[in-house]
């Protein structure tokens, strides 16, 4: 199950962006339709003022024309076979770099936008530098669009400009007489480059600060939410380190939302606590118990044979020295297994050894006690015990700080089981090392298939007939994990036989160690 912290981030860090884009390409749609109606609607207005304005030439035209009549009549009074042509108008071309327009122009660009002017046969009357490239389309009437025939015939110019056209329909009394009608064809174009080049600017004033807004109020967004679950963080981290015994509560300051939980921790925390306490003073109360009259029951077993051996004259006394024998062994198997119980259910509660219990520790001294305190039951076995130092400084060996009491109990389990399962004479040997510490026999080792469960509690292999309570390599386990160590079980390699195990660091070692 993902965290809290992990959805709320991926949920913000997709979500926003993917709001931003929908809100972005809304307000591009409905900046595109405004700017292309009040550019149309400029085009529209650019055509009326053309219409009046060549209303005005219109008038004038007339009356010069009227000037003319007046002069030709004038010219046939004296020569009636003299004859006068119409000549073609000349198109006026407009720019901006004309002698009509001066002064100051400021961001005004020719590409902009275009006009043409012709008259009904077609003969252009006026344009700018843009409307002189537009084409005479005498039936057309509005703007030019996409399903429009001329659109097709425009192609590619309109793809490049948006075009209207306009008609401006007069009649003169010259055109009356020749039975003509006069008029022009307007048309005023707008760049869809330009048009679309504002849209562009329009869009990055409008997006650039928006999208600056997203990310910063993103990064707020993911420092807010890891700020809000710091707390949930500084809980974890006190759980984690607190020991099964530690019943004081979580004084963490938590939002209003979490302190419900929190109350129930510390409930929990005192009941759990209340519960280890009573299954230890259960434990020791029992294990007194038991040990008291097991030692009683130790001692008569003893007296017996005792008496047994004094008694003569008795039948099948040595059927009755073995029965004796078999329940002193009972009896002190019995007793071995309380004591490993005890000592194991006072380890197992344990999370991690309290600082004040670790020091650095005298591998000889140490391992010298733990000899001492086997060597009876190797020599009744007569097993010879050899410890080697393979590194030339014994403060070298295996850097770690340790409980020594328990290190001994760790060591102890590992050679008397090695006393208790290997033949008599055999050689056991204790090796300290700068990363190990190592427990090997030369007996006849263990099935590969039973080394993962030789740490089980209760496992002993099939067919032991030593006693033992089959907890010795579980207690020892256990003492190595609360020192962050392993054990690793092997065989010897062929063609030795034995069994090896191997006590090593979990971490890397560091070789500074404070005294």
């Amino acid at each position: 199950m993902k965290s809290i912290q992990q959805r709320l981030l991926i949920s913000l860090l997709i979500g926003l962006p993917l709001l931003w884009l929908i809100t972005s390409s809304f307000i591009a749609w409905r900046l595109w339709h405004e700017i292309n109606e009040m550019n149309d609607t400029q085009i529209t207005q650019v055509v009326r003022y053309l219409i009046g304005i060549s209303a005005n030439d219109s008038d004038q035209q007339s009356s010069a024309q009227e000037s003319n009549a007046q002069e030709n009549r004038q010219g046939e009074r004296k020569s009636s076979n003299e004859k006068v042509d119409s000549e073609i108008p000349v198109a006026k071309i407009y720019n901006l770099k004309s002698k009509e327009l001066s002064g100051d122009l400021g961001d005004a660009e020719d590409d902009y936008m275009g006009f043409a002017i012709w008259d009904k046969q077609g003969h252009l009357l006026a344009a700018d530098e843009n409307g002189q490239s537009f084409s005479f389309l005498p039936d057309q009437r509005g703007f030019v669009e996409d399903d429009n025939s001329a659109y097709q015939r425009l192609n590619p110019l309109s793809k490049r400009w948006r075009l209207f056209y306009a008609h401006e329909d007069y009649n003169s009394d010259n055109n009356s007489k020749d039975g003509k009608r006069g008029g022009r064809v307007l048309v005023v174009g707008q760049s869809l480059d330009s048009r679309q080049e504002m849209i562009v600017k329009a869009m990055s004033v409008q997006v650039l600060p928006m999208l600056i807004g997203l990310f910063a109020f993103m990064v707020l967004a993911v420092w807010l939410i890891r700020r809000g679950l710091m707390p949930l963080s500084q809980i974890s981290a006190e759980v984690e380190q607190r020991q099964p015994q530690d019943d004081s509560p979580i004084t963490a300051n938590v939002p209003q939302e979490i302190q419900p939980l929190v109350t129930a921790l510390n409930v929990l925390f005192i009941k759990v606590a209340d519960t280890l306490e009573r299954e230890q003073r259960f434990t020791a109360d029992a294990s007194h118990e038991l040990r008291s009259p097991l030692a009683a029951l130790k001692l008569q077993a003893d007296l017996l044979q005792q008496q047994l051996l004094q008694l003569s004259g008795i039948e099948d006394d040595n059927q009755l020295f073995y029965h004796t024998q078999r329940i002193s062994d009972g009896i002190e198997r019995a007793t071995h297994l309380v004591d490993q119980l005890l000592i194991l259910a006072k380890l197992e509660p344990q999370q991690q050894l309290p600082p004040e219990q670790l020091e650095c520790p005298d591998w000889l001294m140490l391992t010298n006690t733990v000899l001492s305190d086997v060597n009876r039951l190797a020599r009744e076995k007569h097993i010879q015990l050899k410890r080697i130092v393979q590194c030339d400084n014994p403060e070298d060996i295996l850097p770690i700080r340790i409980n020594p009491v328990l290190f001994k109990l760790l060591i102890r389990n590992l050679l008397d089981n090695a006393i208790r399962y290997c033949p008599e004479g055999c050689l056991i040997e204790l090796h300290l090392d700068v990363n190990t510490i190592k427990v090997i026999d030369n007996g006849v080792g263990v099935d590969p298939e039973q080394l993962e469960r030789l740490s089980e509690r209760f496992y002993r292999p099939a067919g032991q007939v030593q006693l033992g309570s089959g907890l010795g390599l579980s207690i020892a386990n256990r003492v190595a994990e609360l020192h962050n160590l392993t054990l690793d079980f092997a065989n010897r390699v062929a063609p030795k036989t034995g069994f090896v195990v191997t006590i090593r660091s979990k971490k890397p070692l560091s070789r500074t160690l404070s005294q």
